[in-house]
């Protein structure tokens, strides 16, 4: 069964999680103890898709919503409101209670494996809206997810000494 969801709402929310994903790196690039270019960088594209997200959901607006499955719907909602993105307010707080670098970059690894699985989801329940700006989102956010990885590794790879 098919129903019609409100696609601007759902993409200013996803807008509203990457300009609060950008204050956290924001925050971590001026952070004494992480700070570095590399989450100044990070902020940037994270605001780049924030600008992407609100010109989509003008376009959903237009478009008077989404017929989407009802069943796909529900656990795309479900499965949104258990991530750590359903509160973006909380993301810059859980970043200052961080003292270890790692798990600053742990923080970073989940925010990104999370919102790469949000994306893919959006594209699977309304595949024909906006395939390409959602596919090139998918493919930066990936790219930023390889590149905390291998931060990560690179971090336990130095303590081990090798």
């Amino acid at each position: 069964m098919s129903e019609r969801v409100d696609g601007k709402a759902i993409l200013e929310l996803l807008a509203k999680n990457e300009l609060e994903v950008a204050k956290v790196y924001r925050y971590l690039a001026e952070e004494a103890n992480f700070g570095d270019l590399f989450f100044e960088l990070m902020a940037k594209e994270e605001d780049r898709h924030h600008d992407v997200y609100l010109n989509l959901a003008k376009q959903a607006e237009a478009d008077g919503g989404w017929v989407v499955e009802k069943d796909d719907y529900d656990y795309f909602r479900l499965r949104f409101e258990r991530s750590l993105l359903s509160k973006p307010e909380e993301l810059v707080e859980k970043a200052k209670k961080i003292r270890d670098k790692m798990d600053v970059f742990e923080l970073a690894e989940r925010i990104e494996r999370e919102t790469v699985e949000i994306v893919r989801e959006l594209q699977d329940i309304v595949p024909r809206f906006a395939p390409k700006e959602l596919k090139l989102i998918e493919q930066q956010e990936k790219a930023h997810l390889k590149k905390v990885t291998e931060r990560i590794r690179d971090n336990m790879l130095n303590v081990r000494g090798m």
